[in-house]
């Protein structure tokens, strides 16, 4: 098949979950499938660098000019538009009349046998063609504006965050229902979607890994280090690594007065960057070269999330390197763990204190959920096997253009 793959930003430098999605999806896609991708110009050479990268995979790219409304520049300006406006930030931050015509101009050429866009944002295009189309939702994104706005202090970025999601719960079932089919993360995602809009067709495709990139490794560890990984800067991290920091990590260093917290990241903003000035137990890292240094160091993985939707790749990641990862339930929603076998799930302060406590100090215990999370991601959440899947479901699509209203069952690894 040839396939039209539309993303909002080039997928390169692969440090953050909704780049390495997108980059994954599309490299293997091309290895069975004819791709052309087109994007955004990427806006600096780090992510320029990844031009060469996918077009050796045998992918076609075409960049579009960035929009005013696009540059970084003027995001506040564009914000603060929004909250008097009908439409969501959203819509300013990812439309452009020049990729419309790209769009467009594309799909007049009646070449393309399907359609992947990223990002329900990008629904707020319009795509004229009857191949089948598929949007790829990293996450419910109205849930994690109401989430936003649930936990955050600041009155600016609260109101913001109500703004947005007063809107885009609707703006975001509009935008899917556009599509031929929806990809989800996860079951939980599916089941949200359908709930508001029960005629859409959903295919759940979980993040997945490189469990041939990320691999246990012989460096010696350090049996006092915590690692936290991810986009610092992103608002669920931030708000993550700081309740973490404020509420759990005390209670560490009191039963465990050597340990250590890593915070490996890029784009740690000045309240996390002063963690480490006002505690010399605490490490913020900032942009790191190469993250499996870093979860081959680490004794445990912890991921104390309360704010987030869709998979966290951070956790498949850290079991693909065979680390034991201490997770609150949100945290570790949309990935098929056990509690106790593959992972521990704690939701107080206490109790996710005790868990990095005894596993760090248990080492029996400790090896116990580094076999088994390695195994798990072996089973379930390589990202060749989630993508030979999704080719699959695109063909079974092809041949039957009915619309059904039942969630797939997640995309494993063939037995």
């Amino acid at each position: 098949m040839k396939i039209l793959f539309v993303t909002p930003y080039l997928p390169y430098p692969l440090n953050n979950g909704g780049l390495i999605r997108v980059h994954q999806l599309a490299v293997n896609i091309a290895s069975r499938h004819e791709l052309t991708m087109l994007c955004m110009e990427p806006d600096n050479d780090a992510q320029s660098a990844g031009l060469p990268v996918l077009q050796q995979r045998g992918i076609t790219v075409e960049t579009v000019p960035v929009a005013d409304n696009q540059l970084i520049r003027n995001k506040r300006k564009y914000q603060l538009r929004s909250l008097f406006s009908s439409k969501t930030y959203q819509y300013h931050q990812y439309h452009s009349p020049m990729m419309q015509d790209a769009i467009d101009r594309h799909l007049a050429s009646g070449e393309y046998d399907l359609v992947i866009v990223e990002f329900s944002q990008m629904g707020y295009y319009e795509f004229k063609t009857d191949v089948p189309t598929y949007v790829d939702q990293h996450n419910v994104e109205y849930e994690i504006m109401l989430r936003t706005f649930q936990s955050e202090r600041n009155p600016l970025r609260k109101l913001l965050a109500w703004s947005e999601w007063r809107k885009y719960r609707n703006h975001e079932i509009e935008n899917c229902r556009k599509f031929t089919a929806c990809l989800t993360t996860s079951i939980r995602d599916a089941e949200i979607l359908q709930e508001r809009a029960p005629e859409m067709k959903c295919h759940v495709v979980p993040n997945g890994v490189d469990s041939e990139f990320f691999v246990g490794s012989e460096t010696q560890i350090d049996p006092n280090m915590v690692l936290f990984t991810g986009t610092i800067s992103y608002y669920p991290n931030t708000e993550g690594v700081m309740y973490f920091a404020q509420n759990i990590w005390p209670l560490i260093k009191k039963a465990k007065p050597e340990a250590v917290f890593c915070i490996a990241g890029k784009g740690p903003p000045a309240e996390v960057c002063k963690l480490a000035q006002q505690d010399s137990s605490i490490e913020v890292t900032g942009s790191v070269d190469d993250m499996r240094d870093y979860y081959a160091k680490a004794s445990v993985v912890a991921v104390p999330l309360r704010i987030g939707g869709g998979t966290r790749l951070k956790i498949l990641e850290a079991m693909a390197m065979e680390k034991a990862v201490i997770s609150t339930s949100l945290g570790a929603e949309g990935i098929d763990i056990t509690d106790g076998q593959n992972i521990l799930l704690r939701d107080t302060p206490q109790t996710f204190a005790d868990a990095i406590v005894a596993t760090m100090e248990n080492e029996a215990d400790r090896q116990r959920l580094e076999a088994a999370g390695r195994a798990l991601v072996e089973e379930k959440y390589d990202w060749r096997a989630v993508t030979a899947r999704l080719c699959e479901e695109f063909e079974r699509d092809e041949n039957d253009k009915g619309k059904g209203g039942e969630a797939m069952p997640p995309l494993q690894a063939a037995s």
